[in-house]
């Protein structure tokens, strides 16, 4: 059995490492390398994008990246304020986007990540 302070260090050291997954993730997902995106999702995620339905599954997952990548000539999200607890990491961050041919937009976003052994396991994104 673990001492209270060895529990509350790697209670702690856990939180940052799924803080960095999601960190990572992001940062693959704004370079645009959706191929990299791959070893940071569990191959039964679930992605819920805003009040549309939910995504199943790393591949479908994956497709739907793909599809807002090519559908945007500009889609960066920057994390503003990260918040991680144990399995659980929450963004407050900003989307910019653009539209080919059209003026760049900023959205105000949440997002919530489950983390479970070093990879994404539930994704829920609002933006208004």
């Amino acid at each position: 059995m673990l001492e209270p302070i060895d529990d509350a260090v790697a209670k702690m050291t856990a939180s940052i490492e799924n803080e960095l997954v999601v960190r990572d993730f992001l940062d693959n997902f704004r370079a645009r390398e959706v191929e990299q995106l791959v070893p940071f999702l569990d191959a039964d995620v679930v992605y819920q994008p805003s009040t549309c339905s939910r995504v199943h599954g790393r591949t479908e997952v994956l497709r739907l990246c793909q599809a807002i990548l090519e559908s945007f000539e500009l889609f960066e999200i920057v994390p503003n304020r990260v918040a991680a607890s144990g399995s659980m990491v929450l963004l407050d961050q900003t989307l910019r986007i653009r539209f080919p041919g059209e003026d760049e937009r900023t959205l105000m976003s949440l997002a919530c990540f489950e983390v479970h052994h070093f990879q994404i396991t539930s994704w829920r994104q609002l933006q208004g």
